[in-house]
């Protein structure tokens, strides 16, 4: 993918609204199925800027989701967005 990207997912806290980042079912059933599945290809695929891009339109609405984001899917080998 590039920075064109014409589907993109929602962000799990839009796919997933009453679920926070810790939910269990990231690592378990149908969420971490779509998680996997679904948005850390996505996720993985596009660029810094698309990944900035994206995050501008779809702020993360707390400082867990952001933390989510910046550290718990860096240990997973994604890049941090800058």
């Amino acid at each position: 993918m590039d920075d064109d990207v014409t589907t993109e997912p929602s962000p799990p806290w839009v796919a997933y609204p009453n679920r926070g980042p810790t939910w269990g079912g990231w690592r378990q059933g149908y969420g971490e199925a779509w998680l996997h599945e679904v948005w850390l290809p996505f996720w993985r695929a596009i660029t810094p800027g698309a990944r900035r891009r994206f995050l501008t339109r779809w702020p993360p609405p707390s400082e867990d989701w952001k933390h989510y984001l910046e550290i718990q899917w860096s240990a997973l080998g994604v890049e941090e967005p800058k």
